[in-house]
C-alpha cells in the first residue's frame, strides 16, 4: 500500500501544480491518544503554511463528531487550525465535516480548506447505500460469515476484512451499508470500530434475506476430466447432499468468478455449447464459496439463495427443510 505521505504529496501536486515539502512538527505536548493517532507535519501551499494531523494507518475511520472534537483539541493545544489528513472518508461523513467547517484532506479523493481552496471531486467514494437496497457481495459475505462461521461482533473492522478477504477500506463501506439497512450499529473500542448486530440467528436471517442476492453470476457447461477441490458441489448437487432430492444427470459445482476464468485460460477445463458435450455445470460466484462451505459442498444459506427463485415445487420444499437444518 502506498504510504499516506506519498499519496498526499502526489495529490497536492496534481491539484495545485506544485509539489510541497513536508516538515515534521513537535507534538510532545499533545494528549497521548492524539499522539498515538496522528503524526503532526506542516507544509507550504499557495504561499501559506498549513499544519497537518496525519491519521496513522492502523486506525479505523472515525465519525465526523470524533474528528470535530479531535480537531478542536489539536487547535487548542497547538495554537492554530489543523488540517486532518485521512486515508479515507465516506461521502456522507465528508458532507457533515464540510458543514462543521473542519478542514480535511483525503489524498486522491477530497480536499476541504475553507480559507484557501476547496476540491470536492469524489473520485473513489461511493454514495451511502439506500435503505432496502440489495447488499453488495462484500456485505453479503460478512453477514453470511457471521451467521454460519463465527460471530463478528466486537472484532475490529480490519480483522473482519482479513477473515472474509476484503480490504479495510471496503469494510468501512460495508459498515455503512449494514448501518443504512438497520442491521447493525457500531462502537469504537480503542483504535478500532466494531459491529453490533441488532438481531441474531434466525431472526437476523429473516430480516436480511430480502437484501441478499444469488451468488451465481453465470452458469457454464464444461468438460473437466477430474473435477474437484477447490470447486465445491453447488446447485441441485449440493441440495441432494443435504436433503432427499435427487441430483441432475450432470453435477453442479461452484468457483469464484475470477478463479473460474483463470482456470479456463489455463486450459484446466473447456467450455461447451450445451449439456450434450459437457460432463458438469459450473457456477461462477460473486464471492468465494470456500468462505462458508466445507471441503465438498457450498454452505446452506448461499445454496438457498442460489435456488430460491426456482419454479420447481420439489426444490422449494427441500429449501424449507434446508433452512430448518441450520444451527442458528
Amino acid at each position: 500500500m502506498i504510504p499516506l505521505t506519498q499519496r498526499l504529496l502526489d495529490y497536492l501536486e496534481t491539484v495545485s501544480g506544485e509539489r510541497p515539502h513536508l516538515v515534521a512538527e513537535k507534538a510532545a505536548g499533545l494528549p497521548l491518544f492524539l499522539r498515538e493517532r496522528y503524526q503532526i507535519q506542516s507544509l507550504h501551499l499557495f504561499g501559506r503554511r498549513f499544519l497537518l494531523a496525519m491519521e496513522k494507518s492502523d486506525w479505523d475511520a472515525g465519525s465526523p463528531g470524533e474528528y470535530e472534537n479531535q480537531a478542536e483539541t489539536l487547535r487548542t493545544q497547538l495554537g492554530e487550525t489543523v488540517v486532518l489528513v485521512l486515508p479515507m472518508l465516506p461521502s456522507h461523513a465528508r458532507n457533515r465535516m464540510v458543514r462543521l467547517g473542519i478542514p480535511f484532506i483525503v489524498p486522491g479523493s477530497q480536499l476541504f480548506l475553507p480559507t484557501a481552496m476547496i476540491d470536492l471531486r469524489e473520485r473513489f467514494s461511493q454514495p451511502k447505500p439506500e435503505r432496502g437496497k440489495r447488499l453488495t457481495p462484500a456485505a453479503q459475505c460478512l453477514v453470511l460469515y457471521h451467521l454460519q462461521r463465527h460471530s463478528l461482533e466486537d472484532l475490529p473492522l480490519r480483522i473482519i476484512a482479513e477473515k472474509i478477504g476484503y480490504s479495510p477500506i471496503m469494510l468501512t463501506k460495508v459498515k455503512d451499508e449494514l448501518e443504512a439497512a438497520d442491521l447493525c450499529g457500531t462502537s469504537r473500542q480503542g483504535r478500532s470500530i466494531t459491529l453490533a448486530f441488532k438481531v441474531h440467528g434466525r431472526q437476523l436471517w429473516e430480516r436480511v434475506q430480502p437484501l441478499l442476492s444469488s451468488p451465481v453470476k453465470k452458469a457454464h457447461w464444461l468438460r473437466w476430466e477430474q473435477p474437484g477441490y477447490p470447486a465445491l458441489a453447488a446447485g441441485l448437487t449440493a441440495l441432494s447432499h443435504r436433503t432427499d432430492i435427487s441430483d441432475d444427470r450432470l453435477p453442479t459445482y461452484a468457483l469464484p468468478s475470477a478463479t473460474f476464468q483463470a482456470n479456463l485460460e489455463r486450459g484446466l477445463y473447456r467450455g461447451c455449447q450445451g449439456p450434450e458435450e459437457a460432463n458438469l455445470r459450473m457456477e461462477s460466484w460473486s464471492y468465494n464459496p470456500q468462505l462458508f462451505g466445507d471441503d465438498k459442498k457450498v454452505d446452506p444459506l448461499s445454496l438457498y439463495l442460489s435456488l430460491r427463485d426456482s419454479p420447481d415445487d420439489r426444490i422449494q420444499q427441500q429449501l424449507e427443510r434446508l433452512i430448518d437444518q441450520v444451527s442458528w
